[in-house]
């Protein structure tokens, strides 16, 4: 009866953690997170006008306006214009449009996320670095943060055709989540017809019943405790291993929290149940 205390509790917080790393508002969580560090966002930006300058063919359109000895000037005019981009950038990504259009990446991504962890070979938006975010659909807004800066070269440029990929998180990172739901998924299967053998065991053989089922709600108090620190413990070593591409370790440990905290008020259900039982 003890034992099936154990596997109880157990079983119930497998099955909410997996719940939990499949839902969608859990991996959106992040999105927000991300948005509100400022290293986050210049990286963004960075990452937003490196892209464009390379996609839209600004520096050989630079090169080719600058006759004869004036084209080594071609590469700091080119840098200068990447700065350029990036504040422009910068700014949108202040901008609440960014946020709903990353929200909508993030939550994109998460569906491909779950095709490639469950093995269906689907990498829209995953690919072998990781998964990654598209937000080419920023880029309109980008040619309007930077025309009304007084920056019209770009009006002309079909920003619409550039294929905008920000990692967000690495490949090893993924490779642990899927890790963790393949063992997840075992457990929600086997602990709770363990638990419900080993009840039904331990009542059949008991001789002061009472005294078994207290002994099935110690368990269950057992349980949630180890659970309970193996969650806390583990909680550095999940944002280690999340941590990559563009989910800083600020953006992972928002994450894993998010996660971390729903188990523990599941937890504290089960405590009060175990109590009960008691």
């Amino acid at each position: 009866m003890f034992l099936a205390g154990v596997s109880a509790v157990a079983a119930v917080t497998s099955a909410w953690t997996r719940n939990q790393l499949r839902d969608e508002d859990t991996w959106a969580a992040t999105s927000q997170a991300l948005l509100d560090d400022p290293l986050v966002r210049e990286e963004v930006a960075d990452a937003l006008a490196e892209q464009v300058m390379e996609s839209s063919g600004a520096q050989d359109m630079i090169e080719g306006v600058l006759p004869g000895p004036l084209g080594r000037l071609a590469d700091p005019i080119a840098r200068g214009a990447t700065d350029l981009l990036g504040q422009a950038a910068l700014q949108l990504v202040a901008t609440q449009f960014f946020a709903d259009a990353w929200d909508s990446a993030v939550r994109s991504s998460h569906a491909e996320l779950l095709a490639a962890l469950d093995g269906e070979g689907r990498f829209t938006q995953i690919d072998d670095q990781g998964v990654q975010l598209d937000l080419g659909s920023t880029l309109d807004q980008l040619r309007k943060v930077l025309h009304d800066r007084g920056v019209t070269v770009f009006d002309s440029v079909d920003l619409d055709a550039i294929d905008v990929q920000l990692l967000l998180i690495d490949a090893p990172g993924i490779e642990r989540v899927r890790e963790l739901l393949d063992v997840l998924d075992v457990l929600v299967v086997v602990l709770p017809i363990a638990a419900i053998v080993l009840a039904v065991a331990g009542l059949l053989v008991a001789r002061r019943r009472a005294w078994a089922v207290t002994a099935g709600g110690i368990g269950g108090l057992v349980a949630a405790g180890a659970i309970y620190l193996l969650v806390e413990g583990g909680r550095g070593e999940a944002v280690d291993q999340l941590s990559g591409g563009i989910l800083g370790r600020s953006a992972a440990r928002a994450f894993v929290d998010h996660v971390a905290s729903s188990v523990d008020a599941m937890l504290l259900v089960a405590v009060v149940v175990a109590v009960g039982v008691v």
